[in-house]
């Protein structure tokens, strides 16, 4: 079976692990590895006066940061449409404002364009969304546009990015990541911010040092899905593992990704959490192979890139493919039947489809270009050998 969605970058490797840290209970809290991981991220990606603060999922980590900043209650901030909801529901948490910018069809990222028709002087902050691991065509007008407007800039990587673009150059404001199931890596759970100067990040550092730990359960629950994903993977085609995946998720065995109270439109305090040392275990192993699974990346996205003659990659490793097309939902039924299981980020404008689009500021119609696009797109997965990558074509053609 080929997933796009499903625990993408799970191994064998990291079911062994996890199966190993299981019975070492003593080391899930805390533990020298957080200090390994972030000084691992700083040699990789970013200059080494960068403060990373990690947290337990990449919306606390937006949630903490935008607290930090000290904005006041009705104040703006700048996001595109074709988000989801882990982005817009901390800001609604604090009382700020979202203001939704249209996008480009060809990176589904934020038009400058846009920006500028519905910028207002009550506009404080900007999130810059680098969609699928796509570095937005317009980020130098956008970051020059902030800088002349004086807004917070927080460039949101969670999907993935280029590792040589906050690592060669100086950044402003902060960078978003998150460490997802279905991110570029993953420890199920996890997210961090990224400032440049350890004054900067002051605040940031004494509200993670000061924040609880996840509980047991959730601790227990990320060791769980490391073992429990590469099953299900190796046996859904068989039916096997679609019933193991409905039977763990029945007992809450396995947290979904979205909560049902995040898809009725309210932000889960129970996130704000700490970052645990077992999930910096998970992370650092995934980031021993970082360098392989980009490279996977690359050349599958170029292989989309040359069989569909379109210029969506441009030399990246994203973290899934876009497509539009005209029927998603048939396409995908098609390709289900060939043990392929495409994805669909974003079905509107700020998903998931349960998501009430009054209740989070959206207009319909504001944002024409995101509306039509959530309407078409489909997801290919990325990490996988180009002999299923033209599987995947022969099933699209």
């Amino acid at each position: 079976m080929i997933f796009s969605d499903f625990a993408p970058n799970e191994t064998s490797k990291d079911a062994v692990l996890a199966i190993k840290y299981l019975f070492q209970p003593w080391r899930w809290r805390k533990g020298k590895e957080i200090h390994y991981l972030k000084r691992r991220f700083k040699s990789c990606f970013f200059s080494s006066d960068t403060q990373i603060s990690l947290f337990m999922t990449g919306r606390t980590a937006l949630y903490q940061y935008l607290s930090s900043l000290k904005l006041h209650t009705g104040d703006e901030v700048i996001v595109q449409a074709f988000t989801c909801e882990a982005v817009i529901l901390p800001i609604l948490a604090i009382g700020l404002r979202p203001i939704y910018v249209d996008i480009h069809s060809s990176d589904f990222s934020m038009n400058i364009q846009d920006l500028k028709n519905k910028y207002t002087p009550h506009a404080k902050a900007i999130i810059i969304q680098h969609t699928f691991g796509i570095t937005p065509k317009d980020r130098k007008q956008l970051l020059e546009f902030a800088k002349t407007h004086k807004l917070q800039v927080i460039e949101d990587v969670a999907h993935g990015f280029d590792p040589n673009l906050f690592r060669l150059k100086r950044y402003t404001g902060a960078v978003l990541l998150s460490f997802g199931r279905s991110k570029s890596f993953s420890s199920v759970f996890g997210g961090a911010i990224a400032i440049r100067g350890i004054k900067a990040g002051k605040v940031l550092k004494e509200t993670e040092k000061n924040l609880p730990n996840p509980s047991l359960f959730i601790l227990i629950q990320i060791l769980i899905y490391k073992i429990i994903s590469v099953i299900i993977k190796a046996t859904y085609a068989i039916q096997l593992g679609k019933g193991i995946h409905f039977m763990f998720k029945q007992f809450d065995l396995i947290m979904p990704e979205i909560t049902k109270q995040e898809k009725n439109g309210q932000f889960n305090n129970a996130f704000l959490r700490t970052f645990p040392n077992i999930a910096a275990i998970c992370m650092l192993a995934q980031l021993d192979r970082f360098n392989d699974v980009v490279n996977k990346r690359k050349k599958v996205s170029a292989f989309f890139d040359s069989e569909l003659h379109v210029k969506t990659a441009h030399g990246l490793g994203l973290l899934r493919y876009p497509y539009l097309c005209n029927d998603p939902a048939k396409l995908q039924k098609k390709a289900i039947k060939q043990h392929i299981q495409l994805g669909q980020w974003y079905s509107q404008v700020v998903a998931p489809k349960e998501i009430n689009l009054m209740a989070v500021g959206y207009t319909t119609g504001s944002c024409p270009i995101a509306e039509s696009v959530s309407k078409h797109i489909i997801n290919l997965p990325t990490a996988i050998s180009i002999a299923d990558a033209k599987r995947i074509i022969k099933v699209l053609k």
